[in-house]
C-alpha cells in the first residue's frame, strides 16, 4: 500500500469506511475541495489500485487560551498556526489492526512538513463521533475548548509524530 494525493485518476467512490459522512464527502467534494485550494486529500492505495483510506489536510488557526496549558504558554494572544486535519478514514474491509494508526502517522509527518513552510505549530483534529474521540486521545491528542471546533489539538513535535507511530 501506499500513498498518494487524490487525483482524477482515483475511484473514490468504492470507500466505504462505516462512516456514510466521511464516504459522501470523499465523493462529492475531496477533488473539488482540492482544485479550489481549500484542502489537500490523499489516498491509501492497495495493490489492487482502488483506494482503502484517506486523509484531508488544511491550514487554520486557534486561540492560544483554547489550547491546554503546556501548549500555549508564552505563546502570542492571537490566532496560533496549525494544520487541521479534517477528514480520516479507512475502508471497512481494509481494517485492521495498526492501518488507522499508521495513516494517522503519515497525515501528522506530512502535517509537521507543511508547519515547517508555513509555520504551523499544531495539528487539530474534530472527531466526527466519539470512537474518532477515542482514538485521537489514545495517540496523545489534547481537547481544545472554547472555540468553534470543539475538538482535540497536538503539538507538531518529533515526539507527537512518534506517539501515532
Amino acid at each position: 500500500m501506499r500513498v498518494e494525493r487524490l487525483g482524477g485518476h482515483h475511484d473514490p467512490g468504492r470507500l466505504e469506511c462505516g462512516v456514510k459522512a466521511l464516504d459522501d464527502w470523499l465523493r462529492a467534494y475531496a477533488l473539488d475541495n482540492q482544485r479550489r485550494n481549500l484542502s489537500r486529500t490523499f489516498v491509501l492505495v492497495n495493490d489492487a489500485r482502488q483506494v482503502a483510506g484517506c486523509y484531508s489536510l488544511t491550514m487554520g488557526g486557534v486561540r492560544r487560551e483554547a489550547l491546554a496549558a503546556r501548549y500555549g504558554r508564552g505563546l502570542p494572544r492571537y490566532d496560533i498556526a496549525m494544520v487541521l486535519l479534517a477528514r480520516l478514514a479507512v475502508a471497512l474491509d481494509q481494517q485492521c489492526p495498526g492501518l488507522g494508526r499508521d495513516l494517522l502517522a503519515e497525515a501528522i509527518e506530512r502535517a509537521a512538513t507543511a508547519g515547517q513552510h508555513a509555520a504551523a505549530r499544531f495539528i487539530a483534529v474534530d472527531p466526527i463521533d466519539e470512537n474518532a474521540r477515542s482514538c485521537y486521545a489514545a495517540v496523545g491528542f489534547q481537547p481544545v475548548g472554547g472555540t468553534r471546533m470543539a475538538g482535540f489539538t497536538c503539538a507538531l513535535t518529533r515526539h507527537s509524530q512518534r506517539s501515532a507511530a
